[in-house]
């Protein structure tokens, strides 16, 4: 199996973030992983926007009008079946492996993951019943869980974060096991209703940074996982260092620190920046997926 990881021009494009995406190539070409652009995207998040790949493969698009976006900055609304389709996937769209559903969702609040018993789930805040005003929070649910082909588990939506996003709270590290965001440091109250919700199927470990846990330190858990890698967002923190240690606990993999203090800034790290994806099923069916790659062995 093969991933390709994609971004957004602007990464590479516009000077403030030149210096951020020259770190994440680095490793791109170490790696030698392919990786790609989605030429249309309207700004920098292309996690919200590009399609959900769910746990067997197959691909879900979705209605992406996020309230925050709604309104004064409609503006930078990437619509997901295009943003698919310019980054080569014609193929697919129009093939039995892509699926389609009129609920509003956004790719930063969907965690794939399984639980104890190997059940195939996906995290969401509760943001996507409020998201979906027009429906019954049980239709809601039956939909997802039909087009997403897994167990939906919903989390609360930490509201001072008006995102709703679950990826800067929880992340897989392995089947039935789960790594949550530092609210032991700072909301004690939220954390212990966060892991009320999760730890009956999962094993729950959490960062935890005391003293040193600042206002961004919310920005380590939304790492980029590539095939010996991970992407570790700092940004001068007192929490910087402790963060890639406790990570490095949960994987083999080498955690590498990626200074991205404007982007975290805007609301955002490296989960959110990039999305990721398996060609299996892309290959077992004979689909062509298309241009815009760059393989780093040709640089």
């Amino acid at each position: 199996m093969r991933r390709i990881t994609f971004f957004a021009p602007f990464l590479k494009s516009m000077s403030k973030y030149k210096p951020i995406w020259n770190q994440i190539e680095s490793i791109l070409l170490q790696e030698n992983e392919p990786y790609g652009f989605v030429p249309n995207a309207k700004d920098i998040w292309v996690k919200d926007f590009m399609p959900f790949q769910r746990h067997d493969g197959e691909f879900l698009i979705y209605r992406y009008s996020p309230d925050y976006l709604r309104g004064k900055h409609h503006k930078y609304i990437t619509n997901c079946r295009d943003a698919f389709l310019e980054s080569g996937g014609r193929d697919v769209l129009s093939s039995n492996i892509c699926n389609h559903t009129n609920l509003v969702l956004d790719g930063g609040n969907m965690i794939k993951c399984r639980d104890k018993d190997g059940v195939d789930c996906v995290i969401m805040t509760t943001k996507v019943l409020y998201e979906n005003p027009d429906l019954s929070h049980h239709e809601i649910l039956l939909e997802l869980e039909e087009c997403l082909n897994a167990e939906v588990i919903l989390i609360p939506w930490d509201v001072e974060e008006p995102y709703g996003h679950s990826d800067g709270m929880v992340r897989s590290i392995g089947d039935g096991e789960l790594l949550i965001n530092c609210y032991k440091d700072f909301d004690k109250k939220f954390r212990n209703v966060l892991r009320k919700a999760l730890e009956t199927r999962f094993e729950v470990h959490e960062l935890s940074y005391a003293n040193k846990c600042r206002k961004n330190s919310w920005c380590h858990l939304n790492y980029l996982e590539l095939r010996n890698h991970v992407l570790v967002p700092v940004a001068n923190l007192a929490s910087d260092r402790l963060a890639i240690g406790q990570i490095e606990t949960f994987t083999q993999k080498r955690c590498v620190p990626i200074s991205m203090s404007k982007i975290i800034s805007e609301g955002g790290a490296m989960h959110c920046i990039s999305w990721s994806m398996d060609t299996r099923m892309i290959l077992e069916n004979k689909l062509h997926f298309g241009h815009y790659l760059c393989y780093p062995q040709c640089h």
